[in-house]
């Protein structure tokens, strides 16, 4: 019988099991946790912000509305006090993720875009509002565990030019995420952004949609549909309690199917590897690093390797819950 398109003859076997082994063998030795290194940036940062014209103190998001209304007959008054924001920064360089927050109480700012080099920082973010829509934009300067810069954080058509001062939390005050460890963290129905490239076969580039997660009776797993336009995926993810390890299964709208293993030993992250994949006669594999925020949000950063070479940036992604 002749031998389909998708087997493989001796040689070519022999060839693909050592990139796979390759592979494996790479991407292991290169997915150790990212807050077990040591990193410039990421933590948690707590400081000030005041306004850079007038001096006043940026207000809280409950008072905003009242200050734009009377900003035009109010005369600047000197400094009496500073709004306290937290930027909690994870992740690694070219992929890091956070969040802003002490604008209102439980309100939290997702940045959509950060960028660094040795000692700068810009990063980028928005959320609505009661208000109308929060945007800021900051461009800091480190210098050891102090931020400083200028930035500028627009609610609906009101602008305010701020002046930001930060400094970095010593690990020993920094809260921890009080996120359990179990299978029941990700059941419910998520709505999610993807801010990637487009890459066939692993991803169909930027979307956004809903993932729903429902238990599985008689194990510790959930099942998940994600849905959006014009395309919907099935997830299915286990999780080991006693190991804190997990498996995930994910159909991709693209026809593709990605196995992947994750360890979720840290509280504040899982970091998942996924089997070699075969398209077009070139392996594929995708190494993704889920950061757990907290009960409501998680966002996650996806890598790609293809043939054995080194890992290269596909996407980030971030899931806030919905129920």
């Amino acid at each position: 019988m002749t031998p389909s398109k998708a087997m493989f003859p001796g040689s070519r076997t022999v060839q693909m099991r050592q990139i796979i082994y390759a592979v494996l063998i790479a991407a292991l030795a290169s997915a150790s946790p990212v807050w077990a290194q040591p990193n410039p940036w990421a933590g948690s940062w707590r400081g000030t912000i005041s306004t850079a014209q007038a001096q006043n103190p940026v207000v809280p998001l409950a008072d905003t509305a009242d200050v734009a209304a009377t900003a035009a007959e109010t005369p600047a008054a000197p400094v009496t006090e500073n709004t306290g924001v937290t930027l909690t920064l994870a992740g690694e360089p070219g992929a890091y993720t956070g969040i802003v927050t002490g604008f209102a109480p439980g309100r939290e700012i997702r940045l959509s875009n950060i960028e660094t080099t040795d000692t700068e920082l810009t990063l980028e973010g928005s959320a609505d509002t009661d208000f109308g829509p929060l945007a800021l934009s900051y461009s800091l300067t480190r210098d050891e565990r102090t931020l400083s810069g200028a930035g500028r954080i627009t609610l609906g058509d009101h602008g305010f030019d701020v002046t930001i001062e930060l400094t970095r939390r010593r690990r020993a005050e920094v809260p921890q995420p009080q996120v359990e460890q179990r299978i029941g963290y990700f059941t419910g129905s998520w709505t999610f952004e993807y801010t990637g490239g487009e890459f066939p076969p692993l991803s169909i580039g930027t979307r956004s949609g809903t993932v729903t997660f429902t238990d599985i009776a008689h194990g510790p797993f959930v099942a998940g549909e994600v849905f959006g336009e014009p395309y919907s995926e099935t997830w299915t993810i286990g999780f080991d309690a006693v190991a804190q390890s997990l498996v995930w299964h994910e159909a991709l709208s693209t026809g593709q199917r990605l196995i992947a293993l994750g360890n979720w030993t840290s509280p504040i992250g899982i970091t998942f590897l996924t089997m070699p994949m075969e398209a077009e006669g070139r392996l594929f594999v995708l190494r993704r690093l889920m950061q757990v925020t907290s009960d409501t949000s998680f966002a996650v950063t996806d890598e790609f390797s293809v043939d054995g070479g080194p890992f290269q940036r596909l996407g980030n992604g971030a899931y806030v819950r919905q129920n």
